[in-house]
């Protein structure tokens, strides 16, 4: 499995709750359009938003940052922040689902 992960940093916690919901949204929007694999989205105290995204295969990635990559210079436009970033290779990962929590 590929991943993208973002690191965004804002200058306060009340920043980065306002930005949230734009980054949700706009890579909510890219869930079944570029068949990604997961999406997390984390919020710290300090105003940090951190974002992994995950992907089947290295077409999928391509698509992704074909339509949607371009998310981070719309957001440079509103907010006042920091990035940074990577392309990796998921080496572990575990999601327990709701099912088997039962």
């Amino acid at each position: 499995m590929l991943s993208k992960t973002y690191h965004l940093k804002f200058p306060s916690l009340d920043a980065a709750q306002i930005a949230a919901p734009f980054v949700v949204e706009a890579l909510g929007n890219a869930i079944p359009a570029c068949n990604l694999n997961g999406l997390n989205v984390l919020i710290s105290k300090e105003g940090d938003v951190s974002i992994n995204v995950f992907f089947p295969g290295i077409s999928d990635l391509k698509t992704f940052e074909k339509n949607h990559g371009g998310f981070l210079e719309t957001m440079k436009k509103t907010f006042l922040f920091k990035s940074t970033g990577f392309d990796g290779v998921c080496i572990f990962n575990y999601d327990r689902n709701a099912d088997e929590a039962a």
